[in-house]
């Protein structure tokens, strides 16, 4: 079953579950404690049968990065998309630079990404007590996730400094920018001639001797002139070249500081005798419009010219997640030990377990190619040891704390390589099978459970865990990207897959195990409520999730002896 989140259906299951148990006679409990949320050191007797089922449903909205809360929009939300959040405006910038503009900064505009990601779980659980010391389990799940965006932008009050290259959409544009963009070449090529006829023939022109005189500068202003008209080519497009998805806006300020290095040039020429480049040649055809809702939907999945992705509303997935197995061994019981109740006036004691289980890496990893894709699980296959103590002080209070440690097995992955940790959505041609080895994860969970009768129990729980840092081996360290190299660092991958998170929830539990062990008919049930969320992260990058989860547990007798 899936489980609906909200404040709503937390408050109405609350209510339901207390209100249940409060309706019922409370009685002393005599055989058999309530067990609730999280984790515990109860092994089933041996031939009891256990089986589980229930939902669970994560909001998440924001995350934490290194610590601090951000959207999840992370770096693109910013004030100025550019180079950093997508690579391919890096040799725009360059080439704006190029033609004389050294302190010019590539922008699309001020962008801003609100999103929220959706994960439905419902899990299968089955458990065998093989011995009263011993209780086999086996778990699976079936995760379904979903992502809700609005990618938004503004490219007002100078925010863009980009916009749409009309070569791409309008008609006699590429022979109008290749007219413009020959008079500079031809003007480079006329000066090197001229100096050449001069070096001939000191009369072949009237200005042969000042093309004589200054024959260095002269060299060095065609080779200038000559790059200008490649550099625009290459920016505008010509035709023969396509030229950049996105140029300066016309009549911008860029715009108009590229006139004055083009007028610059002109002067310079004229000097020399070349006057085909006139006050009226210019530059090329500049952007006239900013960018739009619909252009960003298509700079996300164009493979041309943009990140060759999914649409970021394209990021659901059903899919079956990891498949555990498990063992639960007791080791230690004060109270068997005794020969005494757990529920005895005055029972004090400590129960301690070890379990242990293998994961099967059944689950997906989030898919390059999906931005917000949640995957349905860690993808890996791993096996986990941890220690659960229970601590009973009072025959109505006791707690449980475990400690364990996980560790996944190696396995090749395919990913989008980026080249910092700053570099949030990554274009498609860094996408390459990855080898990644796992780091260990330790986890610690403290459960305190307050049993208030024989049938209603609350419970608190807080946990924390730290992942060490994965390690990625990059064996590409260079990837070209429309015109440009970019670097593949793995060390950036390492450094995102480190975490450290902290949670808490409060549970609420209805059983009715102590009205059957004193004979009362029924079904031998648990019904438990479980909301968490988190509150602390430290190193990487870890969501912050909002978790509410419902569980149902059915015991019986099976082939019980």
């Amino acid at each position: 079953m899936f489980v609906r989140s909200g404040l709503l259906y937390r408050r109405t299951t609350l209510a339901l579950v207390l209100g249940a148990g409060l309706w019922l006679r409370p009685r002393a409990a005599e055989a058999q404690r309530i067990l609730g949320g999280g984790r515990d050191a109860v092994t089933l007797p041996r031939g009891a049968f256990r089986v589980g089922i229930g939902g669970e449903s994560t909001v998440q909205r924001d995350r934490w990065r290194d610590g601090a809360l951000e959207g999840l929009g992370g770096s693109v939300t910013t004030d100025a998309f550019g180079p950093l959040q997508f690579s391919m405006l890096a040799p725009v910038e360059q080439l704006v630079r190029g033609l004389g503009i050294a302190d010019f900064g590539a922008s699309l505009g001020s962008t801003r990404l609100d999103a929220r990601q959706r994960a439905f779980v419902t899990p299968l659980a089955i458990e065998y007590g093989v011995a009263d010391w011993l209780t086999l389990s086996a778990r699976a799940t079936l995760v379904r996730t979903k992502a809700e965006a609005q990618f938004r932008i503004r490219t007002d009050s100078g925010r863009a400094t980009l916009g749409l290259n009309p070569i791409f959409d309008g008609t006699g544009v590429a022979a109008q920018n290749a007219a413009t963009i020959g008079t500079y070449g031809t003007a480079a090529q006329s000066l090197a001639a001229r100096l050449t006829a001069c070096q001939g023939n000191a009369g072949a022109f009237p200005e042969c001797p000042t093309l004589l005189a200054e024959a260095g500068a002269v060299t060095a202003l065609s080779t200038t002139t000559a790059i200008f008209s490649v550099r625009l080519a290459q920016l505008y497009g010509n035709g023969a070249l396509r030229g950049a998805r996105y140029v300066p806006f016309a009549g911008s300020s860029t715009e108009a500081a590229l006139q004055v290095r083009a007028d610059s040039i002109r002067t310079a020429l004229e000097r020399y005798g070349i006057t085909s480049v006139t006050s009226t040649t210019g530059l090329p055809l500049g952007a006239q419009v900013p960018l739009a809702a619909a252009d960003l939907d298509r700079l996300v999945r164009d493979s041309t010219d943009g990140f060759g992705a999914r649409a970021l509303n394209d990021a659901s997935l059903t899919q079956i997640g990891d498949v555990h197995l498990g063992a639960l061994i007791r080791v230690h019981d004060s109270f068997l030990a005794r020969g005494t109740s757990r529920f005895a006036p005055g029972a004090r004691g400590w129960r301690q377990a070890i379990a242990l289980e293998a994961r099967i890496g059944t689950s997906y990893r989030e898919r390059p190619e999906a931005f917000l894709d949640q995957g349905t699980g860690s993808g890996t296959s791993a096996i986990s040891v941890r220690s659960i103590t229970d601590v009973v002080p009072h025959d109505r209070l006791w707690a449980t704390v475990a400690i364990g440690y996980t560790k996944a097995f190696a396995k090749d992955f395919r990913m989008r390589v980026p080249s910092s940790t700053d570099n949030e959505w990554l274009e498609w041609q860094r996408e390459m099978v990855v080898p990644v080895t796992p780091g260990g994860q330790l986890d610690v969970e403290l459960s305190p459970r307050w049993q208030l009768n024989d049938y209603i129990a609350l419970g608190g729980q807080w946990r924390w865990r730290h992942k060490s840092a994965d390690t990625h081996d990059v064996n590409v360290p260079v990837i070209a990207i429309v015109g440009t190299d970019v670097l593949a660092d793995g060390a950036a991958l390492d450094a995102r897959s480190e975490a450290e998170e902290q949670r808490v929830g409060l549970s609420a539990t209805y059983s009715t195990l102590a009205a059957r062990a004193r004979g009362i008919a029924g079904l031998h049930f648990e019904i438990t409520y479980l909301h968490q969320q988190s509150v602390a992260s430290g190193a990487g990058v870890v969501p912050k999730q909002w978790e509410d989860r419902l569980m149902i547990r059915y015991y019986t007798r099976f082939r019980a002896r």
